[in-house]
């Protein structure tokens, strides 16, 4: 079994903020102890396979943040892919 997961992307946060998140996926995370009033983290493996979604402005953010990770040799991009959502019609 693939352990995947899907990171949608917004413009709430920035392109390194994304950056940073691909790469926590692809290269896991150690566990973290409790230190001045935050809380304990555990370690988290790391995926098989990352698939990266953005909509409308965010799209940028999203291929930055895969094409530094395939760049940084954590991963590389398989598939590209553009969709149209089914719009209702206003008329």
């Amino acid at each position: 079994m693939t352990n995947s997961m899907e990171m949608k992307v917004s413009t709430k946060n920035g392109v390194g903020f994304y950056v940073r998140a691909a790469a926590s996926f692809l290269k896991g995370i150690d566990a973290k102890e409790a230190s001045e009033g935050k809380e304990a983290a555990e370690a988290k493996p790391p995926v098989d396979e990352l698939k990266i979604s953005a909509l409308g402005e965010a799209i940028i953010a999203a291929v930055t943040a895969a094409a530094r990770a395939e760049a940084d040799g954590l991963g590389s991009i398989t598939k590209v892919e553009t969709q149209y959502p089914e719009m209702a019609s206003a008329r």
